[in-house]
């Protein structure tokens, strides 16, 4: 009688998946200790993401954009091309400097301008959010706000008290001496 011969199937492909040695994990954290250090002084010169949006290109911010999407893909695999990746995403960050710079885009000048709260702390009102960022992170004891951030909390308190507005309107040079919260009692008895 003859027998059919059977073949063994082939194993499956091991699905465990094995970190990087030791020399390469400490390769890879050098590298991304360095593009951190590279990124931050950058973005101290400009402000946090806001170089994308001043190098006057959409094609070359699309081309950080889809690098920045490789290499944290690269860091969420733990892949030994991290090295290479950051290599390239700081080629890129110094491409989008250079860029700004040729479109006319200036650095953060730090600029504010500052005053004396109630409390005797000091605030600083700055044009926009990322001189704000930068003030702050160059005098941490300061209170710093950004014009926007100032008109965003004025309509809040004018929801609550629109009567500010109409006597700033109103008299020329009136000037908030101070801001009290109104409490109403809704559930008083009734007197009678």
């Amino acid at each position: 009688m003859a027998t059919k011969k059977t073949t063994r199937p082939r194993p499956k492909p091991s699905k465990i998946y094995y970190q990087p040695t030791q020399p390469a994990m400490r390769r890879m954290q050098d590298a991304l200790h360095r593009y951190d250090d590279v990124v931050s002084e950058v973005e101290g010169r400009w402000g946090v993401d806001r170089l994308v949006w001043v190098c006057g290109s959409s094609e070359l911010r699309d081309r950080f954009e889809q690098q920045m999407d490789r290499l944290n893909a690269a860091i969420d695999k733990c892949d030994p091309s991290i090295e290479h990746e950051v290599d390239v995403t700081l080629r890129g960050v110094a491409a989008l400097e250079a860029a700004a710079i040729a479109a006319g885009a200036k650095p953060l000048s730090g600029d504010y301008v500052e005053g004396r709260m109630p409390d005797g702390k000091v605030i600083a009102i700055t044009a926009t959010g990322y001189e704000a960022g930068k003030v702050k992170r160059d005098n941490r004891e300061m209170v710093v706000y950004s014009v926007d951030e100032i008109g965003r909390i004025i309509e809040g308190l004018n929801k609550e008290a629109p009567v500010v507005d109409a006597i700033k309107n109103a008299f020329a040079g009136a000037e908030v001496q101070s801001v009290k919260p109104v409490k109403y009692d809704l559930d008083d008895e009734i007197p009678f």
